[in-house]
């Protein structure tokens, strides 16, 4: 089941002139759910909300709306799942909010008048990996680039730099912007810890606003070290001590291995592992 434009169906239609699928018109959100609900709903509406206004797409739906039909399709895909008698509400979904501006006529030019189009599909969330390891991308991550900043239905350079990680025999891809400076994993951000400190890059360096990314932040301090951000070279993150990936499916996941370097595990990723998970006040 799926939700269209304020109506769950079994399976839905995309206008073949709809300008996200024809040219990326649009933005999208990944959310992690149990069957009690998603986890961090109001950080993902908010940034969601934000993008929405930054490309001038309209936004005929309350964040209750949306909350509501995220809970319809976690509820079904329990049963679904489940069984309708099994009270396993820990079961993880995945569910992708994507919205498109709507139905436009060729070419770049907007219709002021387009409805925009707001698909939500929920499925099994798979387990997180135990470790991952990095490839450092030949793409660039422009800093100053809009798209680098919000998650648009165009996720090309995203694609392809995973695909060239793939290639290199690495599970996930690390991309620096233009001055050479570390933005953020394909689909995660990344942190290091250096000199008794968890850094991670700033926003103004390319680096997407993660969810779980700003969870950690808030938390202030790991394993009784400090956390802040900084501009990190490839460099500086090459000679770190430990490095963890983060985002809302997998909750932070240390990285074993950049560009064929092997990395240790951090201590700390224990605390951290399933901070995506539930919304609870982690102790450092």
């Amino acid at each position: 089941m799926i939700w269209l434009n304020g109506n769950f169906e079994d399976s839905g239609k995309i206008s073949p002139s709809d300008r996200g699928f024809l040219l990326g018109d649009g933005v999208f959100e990944t959310l992690y759910a149990t069957g009690t609900g998603v986890v961090y709903f109001d950080q993902h509406w908010q940034r969601l909300i934000t993008a929405l206004e930054v490309v001038d797409i309209n936004i005929p739906y309350s964040p209750n709306d949306i909350q509501n039909v995220c809970q319809e399709l976690i509820n079904h895909m329990h049963g679904v799942t489940n069984g309708e008698n099994n009270n396993n509400q820990l079961q993880p979904f995945v569910l992708r909010l994507s919205v498109s501006r709507g139905n436009g006529g060729r070419g770049l030019a907007i219709n002021p008048d387009a409805q925009p189009s707001w698909l939500i599909t929920a499925a099994l969330c798979p387990p997180p990996p135990q470790s991952v390891t990095l490839h450092v991308s030949t793409l660039c991550r422009p800093s100053t680039n809009l798209t680098s900043r919000i998650k648009s239905l165009s996720y090309m350079d995203n694609i392809l730099a995973r695909k060239e990680a793939t290639s290199a025999g690495a599970d996930e891809a690390l991309l620096l912007n233009e001055a050479g400076l570390v933005c953020c994993a394909a689909a995660s951000n990344i942190f290091i810890f250096k000199n008794n400190n968890w850094i991670t890059p700033p926003i103004s360096d390319g680096t997407l606003d993660g969810i779980i990314r700003g969870e950690i932040l808030n938390m202030g301090k790991l394993d009784g070290a400090p956390i802040r951000e900084e501009s990190l070279t490839l460099a500086q993150v090459q000679e770190a001590d430990y490095i963890f990936i983060c985002n809302s499916l997998t909750g932070a996941v240390p990285v074993v291995e950049i560009n064929g370097l092997p990395k240790e595990k951090s201590p700390a990723m224990q605390a951290i592992s399933e901070i995506h998970k539930s919304e609870k006040v982690i102790d450092t």
